[in-house]
């Protein structure tokens, strides 16, 4: 595989940095100094402080639905499930009622991944003890078999947004961790689809450009332009990032893939990944633009060690498309210089 897994580990505390603000807090200070033989010890390190961060503030509650045989009457009476489960014969009910509980999807997941951590041989021991000794504050949460489709239901909203960042970590660690394993391995097909890095990749250039130029910078879902206003059934238009001036909007998708070109058979000419390219060409043409509106897409590949790499600009049906790569291993200054060059090329 051609992926870029050499990117130096403070490149990618820098991505966190931008993705993430939480880790400009005075806790995470020091790891910006320190030196990581590999990534998993950096999210590892990041982890070691964040979960304490969030006990010390209390793990976060809400109500979750309980269902349960009693003699108290509490909540909604069940009367079937009474039934079906012969609670009667013990003189019960089956009550169903709401519970200010732990036991909740974003405590779960961490609980979950402290385990996986404490048992895993690929993180140092002295870890691996540390992460132990933080199971006795999740007594109260529910043991979760550990899996990628933890994190699918998750949702945040102002009373949960300060476990984003540990929960996305625990998240990017699990994935460093499975892609160890043997590619005959169901986790590692499980994670292939996945794209290791691609959620940070693209956390990054979202925070990157929001933090570092003065365009207005968001992520809207583009609507279909429908002739009869019927859209049932078409796939959302999400963008990863689109950026803004008063006349000029540039819509940018991350890919953050194996290869970045492809090829139709082996040693054949080395040509766009359709599927990318239509995607940000119908992203560009169902855009809602104004009457004098210039309307631009990039695509913007986080470049591997392979040959060929994307560096094209494209003219079609009157509006600009980049397809580009840049190089994550490069010094950050570099970085940051590329990609302010990238999205200048069309705005200046």
């Amino acid at each position: 595989m051609e992926r870029n897994s050499n990117i130096q580990i403070r490149n990618i505390y820098y991505m966190l940095s931008y993705a993430y603000q939480t880790l400009n807090l005075t806790e995470y200070k020091h790891i910006g100094a320190e030196k990581f033989e590999n990534v998993k010890d950096l999210y590892s390190e990041v982890l070691s402080i964040g979960i304490p961060v969030l006990i010390r503030g209390g793990l976060i509650k809400d109500y979750v639905c309980v269902e349960e045989k009693s003699t108290v009457i509490k909540g909604k009476i069940d009367i079937n499930a009474s039934i079906k489960k012969n609670a009667l014969v013990d003189k019960k009910l089956v009550v169903i009622y709401d519970e200010f509980s732990e036991d909740i999807l974003l405590n779960q997941i961490i609980k979950a991944t402290l385990v996986f951590l404490s048992h895993s041989a690929k993180i140092k021991p002295k870890t691996r003890r540390l992460f132990y000794g933080f199971l006795p504050y999740f007594e109260e949460v529910s043991n979760r078999e550990m899996n990628l489709q933890l994190w699918k239901n998750v949702q945040y909203n102002s009373q949960n947004i300060r476990y984003q960042f540990v929960i996305d970590v625990c998240r990017y660690l699990y994935e460093e961790l499975l892609l160890d394993e043997s590619s005959e391995s169901q986790s590692m097909k499980q994670i292939q689809d996945e794209q290791r890095l691609s959620a940070l990749y693209e956390k990054f250039i979202f925070s990157f450009y929001k933090r570092e130029t003065n365009y207005f910078v968001s992520r809207p879902q583009i609507q279909w332009k429908v002739d009869d206003g019927f859209s049932e059934a078409l796939p959302i238009m999400q963008t990863d990032i689109v950026l803004q001036t008063s006349n000029k909007t540039l819509i940018v998708d991350t890919k953050f893939y194996s290869e970045n070109m492809g090829t139709r058979f082996e040693g054949g000419e080395s040509k766009q990944k359709s599927n990318n390219l239509y995607q940000i060409f119908t992203y560009v043409n169902n855009w809602n633009k104004k009457p004098s509106e210039i309307v631009g897409g990039m695509l913007l590949y986080a470049r591997t060690i392979g040959l060929s790499q994307p560096n094209h600009t494209y003219n079609i049906n009157g509006n600009q498309i980049f397809v580009l790569s840049f190089d994550l291993n490069q010094d950050f200054n570099g970085i940051k210089a590329d990609l302010l060059a990238y999205v200048n090329r069309f705005f200046n």
